[in-house]
């Protein structure tokens, strides 16, 4: 469940089985947190589950629900929901004006069916305008990657540069 359909199923289902539950602003957060992972119907079958346990309480018992949540359905986080990691980046190789640290990527979100592509081309050149130097894409790739890439490009950068130690 997203934030905003969290908060309003906090409203529309939970204040409303208790009806006297004034929840402060603090205690609605922490509820749209914990309501998060689930979906609306699991949220829905512990909230029923729940006020027919408790019907002299007039608030829902925070850990009494969170365990009803869990009885229904595992968390979203063993389901594959979230965003998918960006796959095409943009790296600063050096050559530039100004202090960025050669090696410095900004990723491309990626978006199911999206071309992205394009997108990054055109980022790179924005990039090369506004800070100079040499700027490249890497598509089909992962942060991960991206990381090694980094390395392997300054370790070339080290070996390459003249040893200026010795003077």
């Amino acid at each position: 469940m997203l934030r905003l359909e969290a908060m309003n199923f906090i409203d529309d289902q939970m204040q409303a089985r208790w009806p006297d539950w004034k929840p402060t602003a603090e205690q609605i957060a922490d509820w749209a947190v914990w309501l998060g992972p689930y979906t609306f119907e699991t949220a829905r079958n512990a909230v029923r589950e729940h006020i027919g346990s408790s019907r002299f309480n007039k608030r829902p018992n925070a850990a009494a629900l969170r365990s009803l949540l869990a009885k229904f359905q595992p968390r979203k986080e063993q389901e594959k929901t979230e965003q998918p990691e960006p796959a095409v980046f943009v790296m600063y190789e050096g050559g530039g004006r100004g202090t960025m640290l050669a090696g410095y990527f900004f990723p491309i979100i990626t978006l199911p069916g999206v071309v992205v592509t394009t997108a990054a081309q055109h980022m790179r050149g924005k990039h090369k305008d506004g800070f100079g130097g040499t700027w490249k894409v890497y598509a089909e790739t992962t942060h991960s990657e991206m990381t090694k890439i980094r390395r392997e490009f300054h370790k070339r950068r080290v070996n390459a540069a003249p040893d200026n130690s010795r003077k």
